[in-house]
């Protein structure tokens, strides 16, 4: 299924969400705005939606990296990639036709979740370097945004 909006290319890729997307996303920044709120008595209003919305574009933005990561190995394989369709929880590359070898295909395969760990250790690496203690949530607002974009993707 092609995506119904159109956000742009990346790397002469189409990006784009299903109308299922313009759903999630509002869903995922309440669940948000529900944790941080429980995260932190003390943030307000106003500071957790802020921070919901911002942890919510880096979510879907670390979902187009995983999947571009699956069109950058294919494209570099010699196999076209057309289009990136986003769902309500992840996303499809677009293939033009069928890997040549096993090889192309295992990489191709397994390149989305290594950028998926890769992202999620970055994440936790810049928490850890605003002072986290490991096994316990972050009481600062970036410091718990980081940690739970690290924790979603790992």
């Amino acid at each position: 299924m092609e995506a119904q909006i159109k956000l742009g290319r990346v790397f002469g890729v189409e990006i784009g969400p299903r109308f299922s997307w313009l759903i999630i996303a509002p869903l995922i920044m309440l669940s948000l705005s529900r944790y941080f709120h429980a995260a932190n008595l003390d943030w307000g209003r106003g500071n957790i939606w802020a921070l919901a919305i911002v942890t919510a574009a880096l979510f879907f933005a670390a979902v187009i990296a995983h999947e571009l990561s699956h069109a950058v190995v294919a494209r570099s394989r010699g196999l076209p990639v057309s289009s990136i369709t986003l769902y309500a929880l992840g996303g499809v590359a677009r293939f033009e036709g069928e890997a040549g070898d096993a090889k192309t295909e295992f990489w191709m395969a397994v390149v989305g979740p290594i950028t998926s760990v890769v992202i999620g250790l970055i994440f936790l690496g810049l928490t850890w370097a605003l002072g986290w203690e490991p096994l316990r949530i972050p009481q600062a607002p970036v410091g718990a945004m980081f940690w739970w974009l690290g924790y979603i993707n790992k």
